[in-house]
């Protein structure tokens, strides 16, 4: 039986001499170098160092910062504008409405203290958009009795940088309480538009 193994008729593999060996194989599929990716790796290379401050502006522009891009607090703060004013846990309403009462300390009639009934004459509305746009809206002529009036100024103000409006006119006029997650999403997109 010895020699059955040996003899070359056998199905079994004779033994590899060292020379056998040495010969080099082709590596499997997925140890074989990308010539492709290569290419172009080296060709997107070339372009950079052909305009590499176009591209690195071309970057920039798309909202890529190249010390800390994608981290979470920028993440977080693209998502929700509020988490930036939250503080040591605290909530986004309370930390807005802290932001509103600051923006608007030194304005008369004016006392923040809820997103609902302290908006329902306009005047807080009007106040907030004074700090950034004083030419828009002349806030020492307004008066808490022209409501209509108010609301109109503010809503056209904030227009006209881009800030849509989503609070109905005639709902904020006649409700003494105006629904205040409605007034509070409308004072986060003012908040959002100047601050962040």
């Amino acid at each position: 039986m010895a020699s059955d193994v040996r003899s070359p008729s056998s199905p079994i593999e004779t033994l590899r001499t060292p020379t056998e060996w040495a010969e080099p194989k082709t590596p499997l599929k997925e140890q074989q170098p990308n010539k492709l990716n290569r290419e172009w790796g080296k060709a997107v290379i070339a372009e950079m160092g052909k305009n590499e401050e176009g591209f690195r502006e071309a970057i920039l522009q798309k909202g890529l910062d190249y010390s800390r891009r994608n981290s979470y607090s920028d993440i977080s703060e693209r998502k929700d504008p509020l988490n930036g004013l939250v503080k040591n846990g605290g909530s986004k309403r309370n930390a807005l409405l802290k932001w509103c009462q600051n923006k608007t300390v030194g304005y008369r009639n004016i006392d923040i203290t809820n997103f609902s009934s302290s908006w329902n004459d306009g005047l807080a509305l009007c106040a907030l958009l004074h700090t950034y746009l004083p030419d828009r809206i002349p806030y020492d002529s307004l008066t808490p009795q022209e409501k209509r009036r108010n609301f109109s100024l503010a809503f056209s103000a904030a227009e006209s940088v881009g800030i849509p409006t989503t609070l109905n006119i005639n709902d904020m006029i006649q409700l003494e309480r105006p629904d205040w997650q409605q007034v509070m999403g409308y004072v986060t997109a003012i908040y959002k538009h100047f601050e962040t």
